[in-house]
């Protein structure tokens, strides 16, 4: 599978390989070419949505996983604070530190899902601009192509009707 900067290359080289109008600086383009060209661009496409999607996958995944291992740390907490019930001082202290754990899971999986969030929004980011960047890309050419074939067109017209004027003035 191509990559879209080669198929702006094939482009590239399709311009540059084809041939110069006489007297101008215009070129004749094989359509079909273009057209395949284009067509296997569009096809092309989907793999940065399907990399979008994999990096919004894998964000779930990092979450549930926070959600388990802070549901891990809960279960642990709760299980040291029953053990220590037995003692006055010692139950004081294991609710003391339970919730001291809590707090501290608490914050810690607020920072593992704002850290989550940051890294999948930072990467759908630079997704989101390469397919901006590759559209505006494939626009100009694609607005440069047209300028040409319009530019090739009225060349093509001026020569048919210098051809004419000088069949009828013989």
């Amino acid at each position: 599978m191509e990559s879209l900067q080669d198929y702006l290359e094939m482009l590239e080289d399709l311009i540059e390989g084809s041939k110069t109008m006489p007297f101008s600086n215009k070129v004749s383009l094989d359509k079909e070419q273009i057209f395949d060209i284009i067509n296997d661009m569009r096809l092309n496409l989907p793999n940065e949505i399907r990399q979008a999607q994999k990096i919004i996958d894998d964000h779930d995944r990092i979450l549930g996983d926070a959600r388990h291992k802070a549901a891990q740390i809960v279960n642990e907490a709760e299980h040291r604070a029953q053990e220590m019930a037995d003692e006055h001082e010692i139950y004081k202290l294991a609710v003391e530190q339970s919730k001291e754990l809590m707090d501290d899971t608490k914050r810690t999986t607020r920072e593992m899902r704002n850290s989550t969030v940051d890294y999948a929004d930072d990467l759908l980011l630079k997704t989101e601009n390469a397919i901006r960047e590759s559209m505006n890309s494939m626009t100009l050419q694609y607005r440069a192509i047209e300028d040409s074939f319009s530019e090739t067109i009225e060349v093509l017209y001026a020569n048919r009707q210098e051809l004419r004027e000088s069949v009828n003035h013989q």
